[in-house]
């Protein structure tokens, strides 16, 4: 077998797959060595870096050990398939990743299956750039580690279901989101430390929906939270910017924004907040 081409075993072994064994052999032996070339073949496709082949052939050896009730082994397969197919074939590493995650949820495996549905999301948000599958994929893992008690991985799926929110525009599933993570993040000295960054990602939704009312009242819940918030650089900034969205003081918020980044720089999702807050300012009716 080691001697043969990678389509010689790939051939050899749909022509296994779909035997009934023989003489003296079982059909589950033959569906055992069909899976073996089908692995085999895959490997060798890997190897000269024909990737979609690679895949292929593992999704056949996974769609022979679901049939013949392996699944544990089914999973890893479809698993090693999704690996190959990310090299360039990213629609067909979602339905291998798919798979997997399906069998994993068959047999409660649900720390498991929250892996493979994150890796679905990072897929999603990377080649498959489709940032709302991207989201709904990171908040079902973000459930899936909570249920698991793995409360820190579930938070981190839950910042990057609210980073992509506000890149795509939607502030109010992303303010949700933030305040959600500083609600977990006050459950533990380590990660308290990091609520001042999450209620001004969250303040700042506010602004840029706009709803300055709302911004406000949020405010005084935080303050309840986490007394220490408003007297934070981040708490004093997040202030000052809806002062300056309540007096349509856009210079004001200009010189306040560039101040705060002389001292903390705002980078990423923040960057995408202030422009939205801005332009929000400048698209109010009284401001015109």
């Amino acid at each position: 077998m080691s001697n043969s081409s990678a389509e010689q075993l790939l051939a050899a072994a749909e022509k296994r797959a779909n035997s009934s064994g023989g003489w003296f052999s079982s059909k589950a032996t033959a569906q055992e060595e069909a899976v073996e070339m089908f692995k085999a073949a895959a490997n060798k496709f890997r190897i000269a870096n024909r990737f979609n082949e690679a895949g292929d052939a593992f999704m056949r050896a996974g769609q022979v050990e679901e049939k013949s009730q392996d699944k544990d082994f089914a999973a890893n397969t479809f698993f090693e398939a999704s690996k190959c197919y990310k090299m360039g074939s990213p629609e067909k590493a979602v339905s291998a990743l798919s798979a997997s995650r399906e069998i994993l949820l068959g047999s409660g495996r649900f720390r498991q299956a929250a892996d493979r549905e994150k890796q679905l999301a990072e897929l999603y948000k990377g080649d498959a750039r489709d940032p709302q599958r991207a989201i709904q994929s990171y908040e079902k893992a973000a459930e899936w580690y909570s249920q698991e008690g793995a409360g820190a991985t579930a938070s981190g799926c839950y910042r990057e279901s609210a980073t992509l929110a506000v890149e795509i525009g939607d502030f109010k599933k992303a303010l949700e989101r933030w305040e959600q993570v500083a609600a977990m993040s006050l459950e533990s000295n380590l990660t308290r430390y990091n609520v001042k960054d999450y209620y001004l990602s969250a303040g700042c939704c506010y602004l840029a929906i706009p709803d300055y009312v709302a911004c406000s009242n949020a405010m005084g819940f935080y303050a309840q939270q986490d007394p220490s918030f408003p007297t934070t650089m981040e708490g004093r900034f997040l202030h000052s910017l809806l002062e300056s969205c309540e007096q349509g003081d856009i210079e004001g918020f200009d010189a306040r924004v560039m101040d705060y980044d002389r001292t903390k720089k705002i980078v990423g999702h923040m960057a995408t907040l202030v422009r939205a807050v801005r332009k929000a300012m400048q698209d109010e009716p009284d401001l015109a």
